[in-house]
């Protein structure tokens, strides 16, 4: 279910866009990086499909590839001054697209 409605909504709707990982040992250093766009769900779903509340202290995050495939996605938590935003974004991220 957050494949086929999570991921969708927050790759049109991001609140944030980052580029080129700083902490993923996957990311290319040489290339312009990977991105990753932040999103706040309107909701989340169980194991059983139905929809429930978003975590509360929770952002979705979306990993996209050069080749413009999402290869990862999941809820993290937020940071401890902007709740809009993954925990540490400043250190994680090279740079904030959006």
């Amino acid at each position: 279910m957050e494949a086929a409605y999570i991921v969708p909504h927050v790759l049109q709707k991001p609140v944030a866009i980052f580029e080129g990982l700083q902490e993923d040992e996957d990311e290319d250093r040489r290339g312009v990086g990977w991105r990753c766009y932040c999103g706040l769900p309107l909701h989340s779903y169980r194991p059983d499909g139905t929809e429930a509340p978003p975590p509360r202290d929770r952002v979705y995050l979306v990993f996209v590839n050069q080749e413009g495939i999402a290869y990862n996605w999941r809820w993290e938590k937020h940071d401890c001054v902007n709740s809009k935003l993954p925990i540490n974004y400043k250190i994680r991220f090279k740079k904030r697209l959006l």
